[in-house]
């Protein structure tokens, strides 16, 4: 195999593993070189042309600290500071960006409470009852939806103060037994 050098940081990437599936290519020899399958092709059918989803998170980021180093020993040290602060400022940007864009798709959300654990995780089952319901139409079945929300939100409030009062009074019996036990502990030490 003869190394011809790399025309364009695609074909390090893809020297690496990365996978373009949007590229259709009639060469045998490059869809074998590709170790994409159909299945990692579609994984990233929704990406952005030439985007990188397939790309692995290790290889992602040992190719900006690769490219940080080649960058910083080429140039002088104030202008890294330069350099490195624009980064950063555009790093920065896309992160407000993002985060915006999360916010303005997604709504204000919910505030922190132990009742909402792995409530959004797909992969556990979770018993919670109190889900926003953002999908009635009418001011009546909002109405009707609040009424429900609340009335589970009382029923989960009584079923948990009875938890609660179940847990003190086995507490209280526990206290009681260790008493009666220090108690008869102590007569027999006394004797």
């Amino acid at each position: 195999m003869e190394f011809n050098g790399w025309n364009s940081f695609e074909d390090l990437a893809r020297a690496c593993g990365y996978t373009n599936c949007n590229k259709s290519s009639n060469n045998a020899n490059d869809t074998s070189n590709n170790n994409a399958t159909n299945n990692s092709c579609n994984m990233g059918c929704s990406d952005i042309p030439n985007g990188f989803q397939s790309l692995d998170p290790e290889l992602f980021i040992v190719i900006g600290e690769i490219l940080g180093n080649i960058v910083a020993g080429s140039i002088p040290f104030n202008v890294q500071n330069a350099v490195g602060n624009w980064l950063q400022l555009v790093g920065q940007a896309i992160l407000t960006y993002n985060a915006q864009q999360q916010y303005f798709q997604g709504g204000p959300g919910r505030y922190f409470n132990r009742i909402y654990y792995n409530v959004t995780n797909p992969f556990c089952n979770t018993s919670s009852t109190n889900t926003n319901q953002n999908t009635s139409s009418s001011n009546d079945n909002k109405n009707s939806s609040k009424s429900k929300d609340k009335n589970s939100n009382s029923d989960n409030n009584i079923n948990s103060i009875k938890n609660e009062v179940n847990k003190i009074e086995s507490l209280e019996l526990r206290i009681n037994q260790l008493t009666s036990e220090i108690e008869k502990l102590k007569n027999i030490l006394e004797k």
